[in-house]
């Protein structure tokens, strides 16, 4: 048998022992072969090769293939601590330092008159040139840390600049025309360092302090449009960084203060606005080309960076509107923005790219609502659609679940829902401004109900969101509008003097009831006990001192009736163990008694308001009001004595027996005095009834 033979035989004789092992696994449902599968295989290829096989050369044809490493393995790179972090960063802030010493050093030094202006500019430029020509020298060396070279390069950056505007605006040395020359050398130098020396750091710091320039250039009476045009070169030639060294964050920063500088220089040039929206567009789409360039779907932070574009975007949108705001035909600006942002979703979809496509589509879609608005539409269409653009801006980031675009989105759409329900009213009650008030609440609802949707996983960002109980305040917030919004119909179609919402308090009493008996599940954990502290409040506010309600007693009179009938409701369900009761199981265990008695005594001072304001109203009168409260009080002690001893509940009874004391003093110190011969029979009567009926209870018990 040949050798070549031989191999094949061998080869086979594998391939069968795999298969042996796989049938195996899939027999014993097993994912994981079992490790002795290769000491198996060894033996069965021994029997069939021969001796003379056995003695092969190092240099036969069996030699085993070396290992290739794959890309994964390749591109790993070790991570730096953060003590190592905090050591390449110390450089950099110590040189920030030692400029700003030398400056202060030069002022110092003018200020005692020993060196002019001109020598203190000359001194500036020489340290300048000198920071370079140091680092220079060290890096052809090979001396120091490259931390400590990049620090210099920027150092001589940082002077420079400085020192170009202090000499053509503070002291007037060099004319405007020369102090731009050097200023466009430096910063030149500044991207080409960027360039060579990889370094993120330098390269933000470039262009920030590159596109501070514009604004010197607006001092210096630069017609606009070279502003415009230097703005839009700076930020193409940082493209060639960022894209050649990966630079995401030199990417967002450059971006955002190329939009803003745009914008600003926009708005105090009042001519050539529709120039400054086309270079504004020029600049998004350039952001936006790099961005598709630089995103990675498999990168961990990919939810960042699809948030930071669209934080930009929505940015950029805003800007956009005041720049074209005077420009007629604006909605064709705006329509171009819709086709960038459709083209990013569609280059989303072709790359399966799904956060990146939900994003672009949003961000169209609100353009799109955008174009709406700026558009000859039917008055006031606005005040419903732009609640609905921010509105939509949340329900994607829910949907995404990118925390930037969540609070981006949330704080827009705070923001609309507040300027919404101040400036509308409901009046008339068909109208559009009627519907602005209604549709945030709906938004809110839709919210609410989607963010509390289950997650198999949670984000570190939506874990610190539910230990802040944010959805849970979502629920309160949700709450508190609807109330509100009822509460703005009650004062424009119901309240009278004094402006007293009945009807809002009448909805969050049977709100503080519902609550209640629906589980936290489906209400969240922070909105029981804040409805039942507003609940507390306005019985307080509500059902204890009369007041005057012209022409519609009767809702006073109803509002008191609803409060009196919910704390009778929730006590009763407490005391029979229903729902209320079950909802609140490990709870009621504990705190039974002191909910009971607390609810006896709202009870008797709503009962008893209820009299006051019967009687202040002229429905009741006053002797038999007084007559009334007495009996309410006996009442309530004997109904706290009979409870407490059926139940056993120790709180209570030591209520009731103050109540009655209570009473008892009030009726021999007051009612004997205040009232006439037959109602203080009668009352006597009645109280003598109730107290024997009482009385025969306990002792039976």
């Amino acid at each position: 048998m040949s050798l070549e033979m031989e191999r094949r035989v061998a080869k086979l004789e594998q391939e069968m022992m795999d298969l042996r092992q796989e049938v195996e696994s899939l027999r014993r449902q097993q994912n994981v072969e079992k490790p002795s599968t290769l000491s198996a295989k060894k033996p069965m290829i021994d029997q069939f090769a021969p001796k003379p096989a056995q003695n092969l050369k190092p240099n036969s044809e069996l030699k085993p293939k070396p290992r290739t490493m794959t890309d994964p393995e390749k591109k790993v790179q070790p991570q730096r601590s953060l003590e190592e972090r905090m050591m390449w960063a110390l450089p950099k802030l110590f040189m920030v330092i030692l400029v700003m010493g030398v400056l202060w050093g030069l002022k110092l030094v003018s200020d005692y008159g020993y060196l002019s202006n001109e020598v203190k500019i000359i001194l500036a430029y020489t340290l300048s040139l000198a920071l370079a020509a140091i680092a220079y020298m060290l890096e052809r060396k090979k001396i120091g840390s490259s931390a400590v070279t990049i620090s210099l390069y920027g150092g001589a950056f940082i002077v420079g600049i400085l020192t170009t505007a202090a000499s053509a605006i503070l002291y007037e040395i060099i004319g405007l025309t020369m102090a731009l020359c050097i200023t466009v050398v430096y910063i030149g130098y500044g991207i080409v360092i960027s360039y060579l020396k990889k370094n993120e750091v330098l390269t933000i710091f470039v262009a920030f302090t590159s596109l501070l320039l514009p604004y010197l250039l607006e001092y210096m009476n630069f017609s606009p449009i070279i502003i415009l045009i230097y703005v839009v070169v700076l930020f193409t030639m940082l493209q060639f960084v960022i894209y050649q060294h990966k630079q995401k964050l030199a990417l967002y920063i450059a971006s955002f203060f190329s939009v803003l500088a745009v914008s600003i220089i926009a708005f105090m040039n009042q001519d050539n606005r529709v120039v400054f929206a086309i270079g504004f567009l020029i600049v998004l789409s350039i952001f936006y080309t790099s961005w598709c360039r630089l995103y990675n779907a498999e990168s961990k932070l990919k939810y960042m960076h699809v948030g930071l574009q669209f934080s930009i975007g929505a940015f950029s949108l805003l800007l956009l509107n005041f720049i074209i705001r005077p420009i007629n035909y604006s909605e064709a600006l705006l329509l171009i923005v819709v086709c960038l942002f459709a083209a990013l979703a569609g280059y989303g979809y072709k790359q399966k790219w799904q956060e990146a496509f939900d994003s672009a589509v949003t961000l169209a879609f609100m353009t799109l609502c955008n174009t709406l608005l700026v558009m000859n539409l039917p008055e006031k269409v606005d005040y419903l659609l732009i609640p609905f653009i921010t509105f939509a801006g949340v329900m994607m980031s829910l949907r995404l679940r990118i925390s930037m675009m969540k609070v981006v989105s949330s704080f827009s759409f705070m923001i609309t829902l507040a300027l919404s329900f101040i400036i509308h009213e409901p009046t008339p009650f068909f109208s559009i401004d009627h519907a602005s008030l209604i549709m945030p609440g709906i938004y809110l609802l839709i919210i609410y109900l989607y963010a509390r949707r289950p997650k198999e996983t949670l984000t570190s960002f939506e874990k610190f969101m539910k230990e802040m109980f944010m959805v849970d305040i979502v629920a309160v917030l949700t709450t508190g509008y609807f109330l509100a919004y009822i509460g703005k119909l009650d004062v424009t179609y119901f309240a009278g003097v004094g402006h007293i919402p009945h009807l809002m308090c009448i909805i969050l009493a049977l709100l503080f009831t519902g609550s209640l008996l629906v589980s936290t599940k489906y209400k969240g954990r922070a909105l029981t006990p804040v409805l039942s502290v507003f609940f507390i409040l306005f019985t307080l506010m509500l059902e204890v001192i009369p007041y005057n309600m012209q022409g519609i007693e009767w809702l006073n009179i109803v509002t008191r009736i609803v409060y009196i009938a919910v704390i009778v409701a929730i006590m009763i369900d407490l005391l029979m163990k229903g729902r209320i009761y079950q909802t609140y199981h490990a709870q009621m265990e504990k705190l039974l008694d002191p909910i009971v008695s607390a609810s006896v005594v709202f009870t008797m001072i709503s009962i008893w308001g209820l009299i006051s304001q019967l009687s202040y109203n002229s429905l009741l009168d006053w002797k038999l009001s007084i007559a009334f409260t007495t009996i309410t009080l006996f009442l309530t002690a004997s109904i706290s004595l009979w409870l407490s001893t059926v139940r056993d509940l120790r709180t209570l009874r030591m209520t009731g027996l103050v109540i009655l004391v209570f009473a008892f003093i009030k009726l021999i110190f007051f009612d004997l005095s205040a009232l006439d011969l037959l109602i203080r029979a009668v009352l006597f009567i009645t109280i003598g009834g109730i107290g024997l009926l009482l009385s025969g209870r306990l002792l039976r018990k």
